[in-house]
């Protein structure tokens, strides 16, 4: 059996360059959070200036696949613990 063609969607976003916003809409993220993602993490994929611009864009592919792949690192809810299980108030009380 021949191989399927790849999907349409795939080849128009290969080689799509996307602005900071349009690319934090496209991941369904704030932009403020992608900006620092973008500051903290040196594996985010390096932006690109079309010419003649002063402007950052992003390959979307490459920012797809950078995010799907990147390490998920969970914050901790305090707001689930209860204050029994957190430290004690006062250390010489016990």
């Amino acid at each position: 059996m021949p191989d399927a063609p790849e999907p349409e969607e795939t080849q128009v976003e290969e080689g799509r360059l996307v602005n900071l916003s349009q690319l934090a809409a496209e991941l369904g993220v704030t932009r403020q959070w992608l900006h620092n993602l973008r500051v903290k993490d040196p594996k985010f994929p390096p932006s690109r200036r079309k010419p003649g611009s002063t402007r950052d864009f992003w390959d979307l592919a490459e920012a797809r696949a950078y995010y799907k792949g990147r390490e998920l690192r969970p914050g901790e809810r305090t707001d689930l613990k209860s204050k029994s299980e957190g430290p004690p108030d006062d250390p010489d009380a016990t």
